[in-house]
Formats: C-alpha cells, structure tokens, sequence
C-alpha cells in the first residue's frame, strides 16, 4: 500500500507550492551596452523611490529581457548592476495598482574598467533559461547542487529521465540522447558515461544544456537530443580558491570534496582543480513470475530478489588554460582525468517452483569490482582572420579503460533448507568473469565563421574522428571444483569506427523582428566489427532550421525543424554473453539498426515563460534490454531491438513565477500523446499512450541570509517496448545559510523526503512476450530504503575583478562544440 501513495504525495506537494500563486503586475525592459548587444545575467533591482530600500529583483536573460513582478501601488525606480558595468539606475516611476504593466524599455550599461576590491555582487541565475536550440539550465542556483554527482544532478532537470535499471537517459520522453562534456562528445557506451557521471562532483559544473533543437555545428547524434554539461571556467581578472566539503549518510556512508584555483590576466586565463568522491550504497530490485521455458522442461513460477551493496571511490583532476598569443591569435586546451574504483556485491535470491519437480531456492553472491580510467584531453587554436572572420582548430584525444573481474558463488537449498544440488546442469556451483575494455579516440576540428554585417553570418566546418574499441570477456563455470570456460561467453572483439562531417550554417536577420538560421550536415560513418561479416556504414545529410519572430520586445515565436539520428552503441552490437540467471543470456544484437528522428516544433517564449508543441516521428528506434529467444528458440535472451517507429505529439511548458520578493517558482511539463509499433514480440503489438511528466524547483529566500528550496519530478506511467512502468517521483530539500564576511556558505540537504524513489515495472505489460513471461518487479534506489542526509560547506578565498578580458571572454574557451 505505500507505494500507491508515491504519486498523491508528490502531486499534493506540488500544487501545495502552487497554491502560493496569485497574480501581480510585472515590470519589465531590456539591458544593452553601448554596441546594442545584449547583457545576460545582469541584476535589475526594484527599489522603492522613497528610501532606496529593496523590493524585489531578478536577473536578465541570454537576450538582455528582463521582468520582475510587483504587488503593491507606489513610487519606484529601477537600478541595474553588473560586474564590469557602471550601475544604471532610472527616474522614478509610478506603479498604480497591481494589473499595470510598466514597460521600461531599453535600458544601456556603460562599460567600467574600475576593480571592484572589497565589494562583492552575487545573483542567482534563473533556474531555466529559454534559448532557440532548447534550454540551458544553471545549476549552481539550486541548493541541491552541491555534494551531488552529476547523475543525482541531471536527473532533478526538467525534461531528462533516467532509467536506473536500464542505465539509459530520455529527453522529453524520447529516448536516443548523447551526452557531452564541455560540447565534446563522450564517445562510450552509455552504461559506462552513467558510470563516469555518478563519479563526476557536480559542484563544478556551471550548467546543463538541454538542446531539443541543435544546430548543424554538433554532432548528428541523439534522436531526442543532446544534453551538454558545461564545467566552469576560469576568472577573466584576479586569482580565487574554491574549497567545497560533504558529509553525508543514507543506507551508508557518502562524502565528497573539492578544491578549484582560478587565475585571470589581461592574456591569460587558468583554472585547475581536484575532487574526490566516495559513495557507499544500496539498491536493487524484486518480484515475482511465471514463465514456461524449453531449458527448465516445464511451466516455473519464481518469486526474486537482487541488491547490491556499492562502495564508489573517485579522484577527479581538471585543468585549464587559453592564452593569448597577439591581438588575434589565442590557444588553450583542457586536461580532465577520471579514476573510479567500485566494488559492488550482489545478494540475489530466487525461488523456484517448476512444475513435475520440487521446489528449490538459490541463492547467488557475486562480488566484483570495476578500475576505470578516463583521460579527455583537447588543444585547441583560435584566430580572427579578419574583423569579421574567424577560424578555430580543435583536437581533442579520449582514453578509457575498464578492468572487471567478478565471482559468483551459488547455492541451492531444498523446501526444508537443507543445501543440494539441483539436477539440471545449467545450475552450477558457481562462475567467475573477466572483462577487459579499451576505447581510444582522436577528433580533429575545424570551424570557420565570418559575420558579413550585422543581420548576416555563416559557419562552415569539418570534423572528422578515428576510434579504436577493444573487449576481452569471458565467463568460467565451477564444475566440481574446476572452471571450465563456458565457449559461448568467450569473446576477444574490437571493432574501429571512422566519422567525417562536413556543415554549413547560415543565419539571416529578416527585417526588424525576425531571423532565420538554417544548416545542413553530412555524415559519413563507418564502423567495423571482428565479429561481424559486415561493416555498419551511413552517409546522410542532416538539415535543421529555425524561424524566430519577434511578436514584441519581450515576446517570441520560434519554429524548429530538425532531423537527427540515434547510432547503436558499441556494446549494443556485439555478440559478447554475460549471465546474472543461468536461465539467461544478456548480448548485443548485431542485426541493430540505426533509428532516424525528424522534429518539428513551433514555441512561443516570453522572459522564461515557454510553451512548445512538438510532432515527432523516429522510425527504428532503439529500445533496450527486451527480451527474446535464439533461432533454437532455447534460452532467453536480453538484448537491444528496433521498434518499428514511433510518433509522438508533444507539448511543453515552463512556468516561472516570482510570486514575491522572497520566493520563485519554476515549473516545467511535458505532455504527449505516443504511438509506436514493435515485431520482435512474439506477435506484432501497437500501443497508443498519453506520457506526463511534471518538474518544480521552487526557491524561498530566508532572514538572516539563509535560502530555502523545494524540488521535484514525477513521471506519470508510461511504456518502454513490451514493458510498462508504473508512475514515479521525488521530492527533494535544501536548506542553506550565507555566513557574513566571506565565511562562506553552509548547506544541508535532504534527498527523496517521502522515500519514494520506487520504480514498478511490468514486464509484457504492454503485450505477451518470448516463453509466456509474465512478471512484476519493484526497482528500489538508495533513497527509497532511507532518506538522504547530506551537509555541505563551502567557501572562496582571493578576489575576482569586474574587468573584462578581450577576447578570453569568447565561449569557445568553455565550449567547442
């Protein structure tokens, strides 16, 4: 019974949080400088004329837009302050009642080049800005930030789903994402990117880009799109510490820390770090079943469980530079290196009733652990070929390996408790596997850019990529005190894969209030397998364009359309076999296809306010862990399929509301109606569905500089294959206090408050499957067994200055793409 009340908590909290909501006026304008160009992240003060006292306030948007909310009649005037800007502050202004809308208009800074020495300035970003290629969201404002890994991170974003058991991310409800890192692609399977993630701090990652509609300067890949984390950067002027230490408790022990130096000249900008990260943990899952299959000899019924008890240790080390060379010339490069060790013991326990036969009960402990190291390096070289024209060469090298041994002891118990051994040969008394695994990767870059005036420019660039994969696995058997070495799990596989891309982007302003940006891209893709007869090859053109109209200074209507394409991984493709039940083989499917994606989308955004509707049709689409059968139609089989193709109709929402001076709310929903078709079923099925997901972030600033802050996600049920999932959701707490004087910052967070981190699945839920499987499982996240504790202190030492750097200011130093 309690799981049901998952889903009535989660919803009461949020509209509870909704409830607070009632309408204000809303003040609203634009920052400039004086080149007419935009000014993001600036704060815009409201103060009351009389005193100068505080109201409200809030900070402006990638577009210089800004709109504030008010309540109250009264005289005011505006003040907006940014670090390398003299601060402006406008007449005063008449509010009248709470339902006027008190246009500012444009509104310009003035650049400062003063230091600011002992006066610090500090916002907080909006939670989700709107951007045409998708949304970015600022991580650092949310509380919850800081002690997470990127994975608890990323899974708290509007829009992104995480399928714990699965290890596959969605966006929207699409699945087919590619993840990046500082705009570079994370080319590993997507079990071991999760891996990396969950091993990776989040307090140093300055935000997360949620692209739906990427433009032809990235990577083809990601059917549903692209989710790009961005590290942060170095200082422009002046030199600064950053400490940051975790203590927390769940099930068992978890504790972090980092230590960040940032350096900035007039020619030069440095960033290095160090971070380590230890989580000691529990999940796992359980259920019930029937099935009848050929290897047991009779219809069964089983009743399992499995759990695992993970202890995580990573080192993480970062650094930085770009330099510049001349007024024209810069250079830089960046060097992270990841090393993880896990160690993870499995319980699992399974009762078996086979028809004709006694019942037994095995009970299987496997203990493995897993060293991986993972090196991203990058060089990089940029220059202004003219005032208008600049050229960029990027060449970045990845290194990953994996090393995992694992042993598994197994029993067997009768209906009494006694111990013996069942008849059937495929019950050993034990196995023991090894698995070796190496990918290397070298990507070369060129991006040439040239802006004819104002309304007009155009990129043209060249990628081309080489990488060398490589797996040695295999699977021994204890036989009566020996191993045996099972043929079929035995394999020594590498594979190479070469891409190269040529794009055109061309972006053209139409008139005052509208702009066109249109790209295409081809790719050339080949893969080879030594397992494999064939090799896999693509050669496709990838278009993508988006119109903006602007309706007005603040409102704008975008239309997006674009095609993509989601590419079999390598782990997906090859025949390699790993057991965790004697009665199955997990493998790839070297039959897999790639699945294409076309896009269409239409928006209408006002100073973060966004509403999307979105059609969609990806035909093959991949879908994994589904199960099937051999030729021989003798053991089960769990390996990724193709679906047919599913179409979907989509709308999305984000709502920001300050409803007061102390308190913001940020809402984000996604709706669909779904429709896909699958004929790796025993019988071809279709199945029509509504998908809902919903995801809050609501911020209360205290007194005594102290923040509040509320979160969470529920994600209503939906299917995946011939599966379907029960709805489930979290609800997070933060609580932090800002000490005077630069003693920095003190956090206390609590993570899945109603323990409901529960995931109930059902497999053939949506159509009967291979052997008439029939089962039901609950998957249970750490968070479920017990709430998350976690307390964070941090701090800065040094100072930052407002001047700006010239050119090292250029994104290209935070992001290649």
């Amino acid at each position: 019974m309690e799981k049901d009340r998952t889903m009535p908590l989660v919803i009461i909290a949020i509209y509870l949080v909704l409830g607070f909501i009632k309408v204000y006026g809303q003040v609203y304008g634009r920052v400039v400088d004086t080149q007419n160009s935009p000014v993001p992240f600036a704060n815009v003060l409201l103060l009351r004329a009389s005193d100068g006292t505080l109201v409200t306030g809030t900070i402006t948007e990638e577009d210089g837009g800004f709109l504030v909310d008010h309540d109250n009649p009264g005289l005011y005037m505006a003040r907006v302050v940014n670090l390398g800007y003299s601060d402006y502050e406008t007449e005063t202004f008449a509010l009248e009642s709470s339902s006027v809308l008190m246009d500012l208009g444009i509104l310009v800074l003035e650049e400062s080049i003063s230091q600011l020495d002992e006066v610090v300035l500090e916002a907080k970003r909006n939670w989700v800005q709107n951007t045409p290629e998708g949304r970015v969201i600022n991580v650092q404002s949310s509380i919850l930030t800081k002690g997470s890994n990127a994975l608890q991170l990323l899974e708290r974003l509007p829009g992104v789903i995480l399928d714990h058991r699965d290890n596959q991310f969605s966006l929207n409800g699409q699945s087919g994402v590619t993840v990046l890192m500082n705009g570079r692609r994370v080319t590993m399977p997507m079990e071991d990117v999760m891996s990396l993630l969950e091993s990776t701090l989040a307090d140093n990652i300055e935000k997360v880009e949620l692209l739906t509609s990427p433009s032809a300067q990235y990577d083809a890949d990601g059917g549903a799109g692209i989710i790009n984390i961005v590290f942060k950067k170095g200082l422009d002027q002046g030199s600064q510490w950053n400490f940051s230490g975790s203590l927390g408790y769940g099930y068992w022990e978890k504790s972090s820390s980092s230590l960040n130096y940032s350096y900035g000249k007039e020619t030069l900008r440095l960033n290095a770090g160090y971070s380590w990260f230890h989580d000691h943990g529990k999940n796992g899952f359980e259920g019930s079943g029937s099935s009848f299959q050929p290897i047991l000899g009779a219809p069964s019924q089983a009743v399992f469980s499995t759990y695992f008890n993970n202890n995580n240790n990573t080192h993480n080390i970062n650094f930085g530079l770009g330099y510049q060379l001349s007024t024209n010339v810069e250079i830089g490069g960046e060097f992270i290196w990841n090393l993880a060790n896990n160690l993870s013991i499995s319980d699992v326990n399974n009762q078996r009733y086979i028809e004709g036969q006694d019942f037994f009960r095995s009970h299987l402990v496997t203990r493995g652990t897993s060293d991986k190291s993972n090196v991203i390096a990058s060089l990089y070289l940029k220059t202004d070929v003219s005032e208008r024209s600049d050229f960029m060469v990027d060449i970045s090298y990845l290194d990953f390996k994996n090393d995992n041994p694992a042993t598994t002891v197994s029993q067997y118990f009768n209906e009494a408790g006694e111990m013996f051994q069942p008849e059937n040969e495929i019950f050993t008394d034990g196995n023991r596997g090894f698995s070796e695994s190496a990918i290397h990767l070298g990507v070369l870059k060129l991006d040439y850019t040239h802006e004819f005036n104002k309304k007009v420019d155009v990129g043209f660039g060249f990628k081309g990529s080489y990488a060398n994969n490589s797996n040695n696995s295999k699977v021994e058997t204890n036989v009566d005190g020996f191993w045996e070495v099972d043929p079929r799990s035995q394999s020594v596989i590498s594979s190479t894969e070469m891409l190269w891309a040529l794009y055109g982007q061309f972006n053209m302003g139409i008139g005052e209030n509208s702009k066109l940006r249109t790209g295409v891209r081809y790719e050339d893709w080949k893969r080879t397998l030594s397992s494999a007869e064939d090799d896999f090859s693509i050669h496709q053109f990838f278009p993508s364009v988006t119109y903006q109209y602007q309706l007005s200074e603040n409102d704008q209507l975008n239309l997006n359309y674009n095609r993509r394409i989601s590419r079999p991984s390598y782990s997906d493709l090859v025949t390699s076999l790993y057991y965790n039940d004697p009665t199955a083989i997990f493998t790839g499917n070297p039959l897999l296809r790639p699945g294409i994606t076309n896009s269409l989308q239409m928006e209408y955004a006002r100073n973060g306010f966004l509403a999307g509707i979105s059609l969609q049709k990806e035909i093959d689409p991949i879908i994994r862990y589904q199960l099937t059968t051999t030729p021989q139609n003798d053991i089960l089989v769990v390996s990724p399929q193709n679906a047919d193709y599913q179409k979907s109709i989509g709308l999305y929402l984000n709502i920001p509301w300050q409803w007061s001076a102390w308190g913001k709310l940020n809402v984000s929903s996604t709706s669909a109606i779904r429709d896909y078709r699958i004929s790796y079923s025993p019988d071809p099925a279709e199945k029509t569905y509504f998908y809902q997901s919903l995801n809050f972030n609501q911020t209360v600033s205290l007194p005594w500089g102290m923040d509040m802050e509320f979160s969470g996600w529920y994600n209503f049920d939906h299917y995946n294959g011939t599966n379907f999932t029960k709805g489930f959701g979290v609800l997070n707490f933060g609580l932090s206090k800002a000490f005077k004087n630069n003693w920095g910052t003190l956090q206390f967070s609590i993570s899945d408050v109603f323990k409901s981190m529960k995931i109930d699945s059902h497999l053939s839920g949506m159509t009967p499957i291979v052997f008439d499987i029939d089962t039901h499982s609950t998957y249970r996240d750490e968070s479920a067994f017990t709430r998350i504790f976690r307390i964070t202190y941090s701090r800065s030492f040094g100072r930052a200055s407002g001047k700006k750097s010239r050119d090292l200011e250029k994104e290209e130093f935070n992001r290649i793409n």
